[in-house]
């Protein structure tokens, strides 16, 4: 008999760094569930609509799949919200949705699939960021905030789920340009780097994939920053 083949969910999945690891995992031979809330994945991606900033959007993701998909190999948390915001303007409601999206949502997610993840002895992959995962950015405090949580469920999980289950984070530097930045900008944030030079999407694509595949890996957040966290924060206090 062939091997079988093996499954992956991607949160996220419908745009940006997201997009990139569910077809690298595609491309890779794995069978993909896409979720998405807005833009919708492309083929041979199976997508999967939900919103993971409600309470019971994981519940419903979780439920879903269930009706597709018999087994699980590959859980990937790249859904994010990413959003700026001073002291001044980071209010309940600010910090709420933050936390929800980035931090909440993975770890409801890595509840609602852990029967499926145990019997296949999968694992889990979460998209942090060097952005409070590593280093603090000022004007971030919340999405900073959510992101060490994340971290912070990365390794709890790891503890908690081994040996049947393993649990990763990538923490991506700069590897997408917001769209606007000026080519100066550009210039001199990357000077900052030392590699010396923006990373890509599929340069986080290959980290998952890594960590996905590394039997004897668990608990690691592992940055994807060309070396950008090893260099300070910078005159501003910002990492990126």
């Amino acid at each position: 008999m062939p091997p079988l083949r093996k499954i992956a969910l991607v949160t996220g999945a419908g745009t940006r760094v997201g997009r990139a690891i569910a077809l690298d995992l595609a491309a890779g031979g794995w069978r993909v569930a896409a979720h998405y809330r807005s833009h919708r994945p492309p083929r041979p991606l199976v997508a999967l609509q939900a919103d993971l900033s409600a309470p019971g959007g994981p519940g419903e993701l979780a439920a879903a799949f269930r009706e597709r998909f018999g087994r699980l190999d590959l859980l990937v948390c790249s859904a994010a919200l990413f959003e700026r915001a001073s002291l001044a303007e980071t209010d309940a409601a600010v910090f709420d949705e933050q936390m929800a999206v980035n931090a909440r949502a993975p770890l409801l997610l890595a509840r609602a699939f852990l029967p499926l993840l145990r019997r296949s002895g999968g694992c889990i992959v979460n998209v942090a960021d060097i952005g409070g995962a590593v280093v603090p950015w000022a004007g971030y405090s919340a999405y900073g905030a959510s992101k060490a949580a994340l971290g912070a469920i990365t390794e709890a999980l790891a503890l908690e789920l081994a040996p049947r289950v393993r649990v990763n984070a990538v923490a991506p530097g700069t590897v997408l340009w917001p769209e606007g930045y000026p080519a100066a900008t550009r210039a001199r944030m990357a000077r900052r780097i030392p590699l010396r030079r923006a990373g890509t999407p599929a340069d986080v694509a290959g980290a998952v994939r890594y960590l996905a595949e590394a039997p004897f890996v668990t608990g690691v957040i592992l940055p994807v920053d060309g070396g950008r966290s090893l260099a300070g924060r910078g005159p501003s206090g910002n990492a990126d």
